[in-house]
């Protein structure tokens, strides 16, 4: 069995649990950032080789909490470990067309991938969260959710939603 196999087969498990930590009411806003493995990704197609890992988590969501929303906001490959996807459950407050200026708040939990997978909230990473999402959103201007960013490379953005003006210095 490989590591990716094993990884992807106790989401189900791990997400449920987590859950199950929520009272039989609407779960509350929440941010779920999966902290995934490189080892276990297509170094070459990495938005493609997390989507099934991300649609796992999502789907044990549907059906535990089938009054859940999901929403799949963006992902990120770094170099090194570990590469990164953002989950928002019931995040009514969202709106991509002001989603570069919201720096709003929302509890991230994270759901660590491993041979031993967990979930766990870390209040440390809420508002870095909250500004990196909006500065993606800026960055990639009107692209489709999710967005991806790939940090083993040079990102450049061709319509971020606001640009700059640099100061004329001959003035």
């Amino acid at each position: 069995m490989t590591d990716r196999t094993l990884i992807v087969g106790q989401i189900s498990e791990v997400i449920t649990n987590f859950l199950k930590g929520y009272d039989s009411s609407s779960i509350p806003p929440i941010r779920i950032v999966g902290d995934t493995p490189n080892s276990i990704l297509d170094q070459e197609n990495c938005l493609q080789s997390i989507t099934p890992i991300v649609e796992e988590v999502k789907n044990t969501i549907a059906t535990c909490r089938p009054e859940t929303t999901t929403r799949w906001v963006a992902a990120a490959k770094f170099p090194g470990r570990r590469s990164f996807f953002v989950l928002d459950l019931n995040n009514t407050e969202y709106d991509y067309d002001s989603a570069h200026l919201c720096r709003e708040i929302i509890p991230v939990h994270i759901l660590r991938l491993s041979r031993a997978p967990k979930v766990f909230r870390h209040q440390g990473q809420d508002q870095k969260i909250a500004d990196t999402l909006a500065q993606m959103h800026n960055n990639h201007g009107q692209a489709p959710l999710p967005l991806f960013d790939d940090h083993t490379k040079h990102r450049c953005y061709a319509y971020p939603r606001t640009l700059y003006s640099v100061p004329n210095k001959s003035a």
